[in-house]
């Protein structure tokens, strides 16, 4: 079995595409991977966060993967800041990156175009080192990754590849797993931008969005020029419309097509929502049971911690005793 390692945020609102794109891909992967799903809270804080938001999203989040399919009891599901190796490992990731691989990345080289390295903070700067620590404690074979986390995937196959040079066989090198289907679901207003949970935005499908809400957004979506419900790249409003329908649906984007093709933008849009609804309001209610049990929620999370520092306390353990510390880290 390959081991696997997933990572989201606590931040923003869970949506259709974080469920299409990534988590619907994790469920059935665990009866063929041994998969770790990490919330990773360390990584959110390199933007302000209210502490009071942050504690209730990190629990609305775990209920959220568990009610998506993520099983804790076929795979390590837990908070980052609950495994203090992930922050010890970066540490001595940070000296072995250098700062112009890090300034490469897009995230802080698209605030140093705008001008605003000055006030961005350090974390930004090198949090794709603890990405790559949250990756290597773990000696992960694979990440499911968009097109756009690649770039970080390859930073932290280079600071893997760069410290068993110097040090000695210690880090697995991940290969990245990118899913062929559904990996990129579009802004319902801005089809040229992913659904984001950090962008708030009408275009947002959020997993918990009541159901008037849901409707609403769907049938104000942005649409293509013409009547003619069709998928091509000249399309690309609607090309969105009959993933996101197929997605939740099952069925294929042809067949939706044949369907839909003559009927006009508003017909597809109504069946989408009745889909949509018909897929969330279920999700919702079983959300709503696990955040009423917190306990649980924690206890659950507790064990999965427990899991994962059997695990990344032995990988810390070696790296610390490669770059030459003294033993002693467990007392």
């Amino acid at each position: 079995m390959a081991r696997v390692f997933s990572g989201i945020q606590p931040t923003g609102d869970f949506h259709l595409g974080n469920y299409i794109g990534a988590v619907r891909h994790w469920v059935p992967g665990q009866d063929d991977n041994d998969t770790i799903v990490c919330i990773v809270d360390l990584h959110a804080i390199t933007q302000p966060q209210d502490p009071a938001d942050l504690r209730r999203r990190t629990l609305e989040l775990a209920a959220i993967l568990l009610v998506a399919g993520i099983d804790p009891d076929r795979s390590i599901l837990f908070v980052q800041s609950h495994v203090a190796e992930h922050a010890q490992l970066a540490w001595v990731l940070n000296c072995i990156a250098t700062m112009g691989e890090l300034r490469r990345m897009t995230q802080f080289k698209e605030k140093m175009q705008r001008g605003e390295e000055g006030s961005t903070s350090a974390g930004v700067f090198v949090y794709p080192t603890l990405m790559a620590a949250d990756v290597l404690l773990y000696h992960t074979e694979e990440v499911p990754v968009g097109e756009d986390q690649r770039q970080h995937l390859e930073l932290t196959r280079d600071i893997a590849m760069r410290f068993n040079r110097r040090f000695g066989e210690t880090f697995v090198v991940p290969e990245p797993s990118i899913p062929k289907e559904g990996a990129r679901i579009m802004d319902l207003q801005d089809p040229s931008a992913k659904m984001s949970k950090s962008a708030a935005s009408a275009g947002t499908i959020a997993a918990l969005d009541p159901p008037d809400v849901l409707r609403r957004k769907i049938r104000t979506a942005v649409t293509d020029s013409g009547r003619e419900v069709l998928a091509g790249p000249d399309k690309p409003a609607i090309t969105n419309l009959l993933t996101i329908f197929a997605a939740v649906t099952g069925r294929s984007i042809e067949d939706l097509e044949k369907e839909y093709r003559d009927g006009g933008y508003a017909p597809l849009k109504d069946a989408m929502a009745d889909a949509v609804v018909a897929l969330l309001e279920p999700f919702q209610r079983e959300v709503a049971t696990r955040l009423a049990d917190p306990a649980e929620l924690s206890r659950v999370l507790e064990a999965g911690a427990g899991r994962a520092r059997s695990i990344a306390s032995k990988t810390l353990d070696v790296a610390y005793d490669r770059v030459g510390f003294l033993p002693g880290r467990n007392g």
